[in-house]
């Protein structure tokens, strides 16, 4: 068995080494995979000719999740986990609502309009999920948060 010694003002740097160990196993496991694939049926290991995007892709989306991902760290740092997570949530459920759903919003209508139900649900759920993940981790497992 497992034992692993930590302080309760560290506990939240025990699980980071863990998911990084596991994504690098899985990593091994799709090179030897694609290894294996490429080995059976003849083809070249990289392709040269490969495109990762699609045609038409959403730039807006791909840009703002990774403006997003890198100031919500930032954010954790200054206004703590908690606020930090509700707003990054909230605008992370925006972003992805799309353009269109935003745009309802000028339209009027009160709760019927469809951009109005999408913005009060994307704000509902960070409040929850986010107090939900805070409760279960700082008071049921007792790891702290950052």
């Amino acid at each position: 068995m497992f034992k692993i010694n930590y302080s309760w003002g560290n506990a939240h740097w025990i699980v980071p080494p863990i998911i990084i160990g596991v994504l690098c196993f899985l990593f091994l496991l799709i090179v030897i995979r694609r290894a294996i694939n490429c080995a059976k049926t003849h083809t070249p290991f990289i392709n040269l000719h490969y495109h990762f995007f699609i045609e038409n892709w959403d730039k807006v989306k791909l840009i703002g999740c990774l403006v997003l991902l890198i100031l919500y760290p930032l954010a954790m740092q200054a206004i703590h986990f908690l606020p930090a997570s509700i707003i990054f949530i909230f605008l992370f459920n925006v972003l992805f609502c799309g353009v269109d759903k935003l745009a309802m919003i000028k339209q009027g209508g009160g709760l019927k309009n469809e951009g109005i139900k999408s913005v009060l649900t994307s704000l509902l759920i960070s409040v929850i999920a986010s107090v939900f993940i805070w409760f279960i981790f700082g008071t049921v497992f007792r790891v702290t948060l950052p």
